[in-house]
């Protein structure tokens, strides 16, 4: 079974990608593609490895920081290795350098200088980077068809055994000395999609429900945000911390991008409900709503991958298309109209801060195709 497929919509002449991630800093990116991938620095974009292989395509992609590793499973048409297989590629040496084989196809492969993670459909498995690799651990998951997990700075979150919740683990040596987990009850429904900070102290996490992300404390578990991208449901595909974990990034199947501070709530810039202070409304009221956003264009094919360029540039990678695009935050100068409003009048939800001068905007920069794949 090819889990991996090319996303590309038949007959389209666009670069036909199977994958894109950004590294643990988002200075740079990989994508995969039916003959090999390419590494890529974010900002400016510029290509520094270009890898073609004559015997099948590359499905997952993944950087160690900036070294000469990377993981990849194969996939496409003609998949370069067995789907059920990882291969940690020494670039330098241009070799596979390890490789670590399973009984099911490989969702999702996650690297640290000292750790390889392995997501199956119901397992994590956690070994140490060593050469041969050593099994660390394994970790039982509720159904995870898409291979949702995230690792940074030695902490490890993912789907737990029950629906809506998120299970914490800490990889480093004195966290799996002392069998460091933690289990957050994060949604009701189930999860999909997570993120964590660079620095690793916070989780974002979005159920299918696709109205509300919630950020927690990686270290107490305290529920320290609810944000509201808005009352209908949507397919969250890609959230993503800026570089000091003071912003967050949301995309979805709306072809909205989101933009939500996550300072404390009495210093954040992000909007809030005009009845917000009055107490014992429902807490709909009482949320948080991005303080910035932008529609994307509605002709984009499939999901975007999220990273940042800097705390005030967004990158997208959208694979179906072969393009990568970025966005850039402004303080606005002028009064803006509240979004949608008819005649004078504002729509519900009135949000505080749209009766306000001061505000935000969220502009597309510049786009970049993937040429010569």
């Amino acid at each position: 079974m090819n889990v991996h497929k090319s996303i590309n919509p038949s007959g389209s002449t666009r670069p036909k990608l199977l994958c894109a991630s950004f590294n643990q800093d988002q200075e740079c990116f990989a994508i995969g593609h039916e003959h090999g991938f390419q590494v890529y620095n974010t900002d400016p974009m510029e290509r520094r490895v270009k890898r073609n292989f004559a015997d099948g395509g590359i499905g997952i992609v993944q950087m160690l920081h900036r070294t000469n590793y990377l993981a990849l499973v194969g996939g496409g048409r003609t998949p370069k290795y067995p789907q059920n297989k990882v291969i940690i590629w020494d670039d330098l040496k241009n070799i596979a350098a390890l490789s670590l084989e399973f009984l099911s196809p490989v969702l999702q492969v996650l690297l640290s200088r000292t750790r390889i993670v392995v997501c199956l459909r119901n397992k994590i498995y956690v070994y140490i980077f060593s050469s041969p690799p050593v099994r660390l651990s394994v970790f039982e998951t509720a159904d995870n068809p898409s291979g949702i997990c995230a690792l940074q700075n030695n902490r490890l979150v993912f789907p737990g055994m029950t629906e809506g919740h998120i299970q914490i683990v800490d990889l480093s040596p004195k966290g799996h000395d002392r069998s460091l987990v933690s289990i957050v009850r994060a949604h009701k429904s189930k999860i999909k999609c997570l993120a964590i900070s660079f620095n690793g102290l916070l989780i974002a996490s979005a159920s299918e429900t696709g109205t509300i992300i919630r950020i927690h404390s990686a270290t107490n578990t305290a529920l320290l945000h609810e944000f509201r991208r808005g009352i209908d449901r949507a397919v969250i595909h890609s959230l993503s911390f800026s570089p000091s974990a003071s912003r967050l990034a949301l995309l979805s199947d709306k072809d909205t991008l989101h933009v939500f501070d996550t300072s404390p709530i009495s210093e954040s810039s992000n909007r809030r409900h005009i009845l917000s202070k009055i107490p014992l409304l429902p807490k709909y009221f009482s949320g948080e709503w991005s303080f910035v956003s932008s529609r994307v264009s509605d002709q984009r094919i499939g999901r975007g991958t999220l990273g940042w360029a800097s705390d005030d540039s967004i990158a997208i990678i959208w694979t179906a298309e072969g393009i990568l695009e970025k966005y850039t935050i402004h303080e606005r100068v002028e009064p803006k109209r509240p979004t949608g409003a008819i005649n004078g009048t504002s729509p519900l939800p009135i949000l505080a801060d749209e009766q306000s001068p001061e505000g935000y905007d969220l502009e597309r920069e510049s786009w970049r195709s993937f040429e010569d794949i």
